[in-house]
């Protein structure tokens, strides 16, 4: 594969950790292929971009992360996802100064989460190419195999087509309601059309990469042609990150433990936690709890329970007889790709999703709202730990021992440069075919 030259790459993305931390490995990659790599999201991430040698920029603030995940409500699962389109409103026009400026350099390439919407706008009237990356296959609308909607709003996979119609254009419909205004708004400002089912327009008209396996999601023929499977990001770019000696110390001093964490963005599970130490009581099992934000914790710990802020999970999981988490597509991958049973306790988003192919795949299970409880979770564990269900875990975490997913994407993105470049050198050619005179290329030759 042809090598980029120095060609400016923009990863564009926020949200929780287990968002952006993908765009770091994706970063890493194009940055030994010879990009220039410029990564765009949360304040707070700058010193971790710094260690991973890549340009940063901030695209929200750290006080407006917090004043987002603060609120309860941001993991409720109807209020959830309309609390977080209300809040990146204000933020769209000012990103797409910054994204415009950073993409005003030649041959410059866009990577970005779809729910960056400045950077759509970015691309449709300046044309810079640009490329969406998405996590989870929950983002993706289809009549076929209908996303898992949180709050009983999954489409009915016998649902009539023209019912599954109205079911997504009302979905579309209440997108365009939240946000259409400011987004049309800001497209006038360009000479734009006023757009309508947002939620079809912001993928790339160019390339979106799906960062899943096709084994965890069979792409569907109403799928975007678009979209094209590249595999899970496993690893993540992070630099310096080692499980905590106490924690191996733990997990080593007697049968695995069971491994519990909902989600680094997660400041509302301290009944969560409470419900799953006790679990661990009632199955006569050691537990280890992963969260950044202790105050959700009792104060004093039984003997059995061990804390930890933060692990990667790559290294943790393989320590650990199960994994109960949120159902995050990165906690998800990790579980799948460690080779242990994993129980989804869903709050919001895609978590009912990815629980529901976990299920299907036989590697685990998900429990609903409200069997979030001692006992329900300790019997769903006895089940995941029972020899059966963990060799079964096992054999899939094979499927994951390929090439990795960040470097097929990474090639995916070569070839869409490649191909970019190009295009532009036969638009050259078009231009001065009438009086045949020489023009020089991107590349320094003349064509």
């Amino acid at each position: 594969m042809q090598k980029g030259k120095l060609r400016r790459a923009i990863l564009a993305c926020y949200g929780t950790d287990g968002d952006v931390y993908p765009f770091f490995g994706l970063g890493k990659a194009l940055r030994d292929r010879g990009y220039r790599v410029t990564l765009a999201t949360r304040e707070d991430f700058a010193r971790q971009a710094a260690n991973a040698d890549l340009e940063f920029h901030s695209l929200v603030t750290l006080k407006e992360t917090e004043e987002l995940f603060g609120q309860p409500d941001c993991w409720h699962p109807i209020k959830g996802p309309l609390l977080m389109m209300r809040w990146g409103l204000p933020f769209i026009e000012r990103q797409h100064a910054i994204l415009a400026e950073l993409a005003a350099e030649k041959d410059a390439l866009l990577i970005a989460h779809p729910g960056i919407l400045a950077a759509r706008v970015l691309q449709e009237h300046t044309g810079v190419p640009m490329i969406n990356v998405i996590l989870q296959p929950w983002m993706i609308h289809s009549l076929h195999v209908p996303p898992a909607m949180m709050g009983g709003l999954t489409l009915p996979h016998w649902a009539p087509r023209p019912a599954g119609e109205i079911y997504f254009r009302v979905i579309d419909g209440v997108g365009d309601w939240l946000i259409g205004r400011e987004l049309n708004r800001l497209r006038a400002c360009f000479g734009l059309k006023p757009m309508r089912r947002v939620f079809r327009w912001w993928f790339s008209p160019h390339l979106v990469l799906g960062m899943f396996p096709r084994w965890f999601a069979e792409p569907q023929s109403d799928w975007p042609p678009q979209i094209k499977l590249v595999g899970f990001p496993l690893d993540d770019g992070r630099a310096n990150a080692n499980v905590p000696q106490k924690t191996i110390e733990f997990c080593r001093a007697g049968p695995p433990p069971i491994a519990f964490t909902f989600g680094t963005g997660m400041l509302h599970a301290a009944e969560v936690f409470r419900e799953c130490i006790e679990a661990c009581r009632l199955l006569r099992r050691r537990g280890v709890l992963v969260t950044k934000f202790q105050e959700q914790l009792p104060v004093e710990l039984p003997s059995f329970i061990h804390h930890c802020e933060f692990a990667p999970f790559q290294d943790l999981f393989p320590l650990c007889a199960a994994v109960v988490h949120h159902g995050g597509i990165g906690t998800t991958a990790k579980a799948l790709a460690a080779g242990v049973p994993q129980l989804i306790l869903p709050f919001a988003f895609d978590q009912l999703d990815n629980g529901l192919r976990v299920k299907k795949l036989g590697t685990g299970d998900f429990l609903n709202a409200n069997q979030r409880n001692a006992k329900t979770i300790a019997a769903a564990l006895r089940k995941l730990i029972a020899p059966e269900a963990a060799e079964s875990a096992r054999t899939l975490a094979e499927s994951l021992k390929t090439r990795s997913g960040l470097e097929c994407a990474a090639d995916e993105i070569e070839t869409f440069a490649i191909a970019q470049k190009s295009k532009k050198r036969r638009n050259a050619f078009c231009i001065a075919g009438s009086i045949r005179i020489p023009i020089q290329c991107d590349d320094g030759e003349s064509a």
